[in-house]
């Protein structure tokens, strides 16, 4: 569990410094509690998919690396069945699928992913939000 100090917010407990980014560079151009709304949503429907599909219990995503990436538009490796991130908690303080909220961070900034098996998701989050769904799936090319 992590010692930061977090912020409640629809049922989420977040990380003060990824609630404030969310706040200063997601939440600038669209409506804050809509966007929370929507992130509790994602965890409430995809939440127990993802961390039952969850292999590895120390692949966790610290909420620096969330900042970072979003930051520098280089994006972690945020893999469904793999990572969780200690920046997001859920109403029982279980971390909540990295993937959730990437997810949701791409399609607030427009920011296209082809991350595998997230397209649900994605498709999800474009709804609740009312924005384009920014997941590409990789299609094989005819050999």
């Amino acid at each position: 569990m992590t010692t930061s100090s977090f912020t409640q917010q629809d049922g989420l407990f977040i990380d003060a410094n990824l609630h404030q980014f969310i706040e200063e560079q997601l939440c600038a151009k669209t409506n804050t509690t809509e966007t929370y709304q929507a992130l509790a949503t994602l965890v409430d429907e995809f939440g127990c998919k993802c961390r039952k599909t969850k292999h590895q219990p120390n692949d966790v995503l610290e909420v620096d690396t969330l900042l970072n990436a979003y930051q520098l538009k280089n994006h972690p490796l945020c893999h469904v069945d793999a990572q969780t991130t200690e920046a997001v908690l859920d109403e029982y303080c279980c971390q909540v699928p990295a993937i959730i909220v990437v997810a949701l961070m791409d399609t607030l900034s427009g920011t296209q992913c082809d991350e595998p098996q997230a397209h649900e998701i994605y498709h999800r989050a474009a709804q609740l939000t009312n924005r384009p769904c920014m997941h590409r799936v990789k299609t094989a090319s005819a050999a």
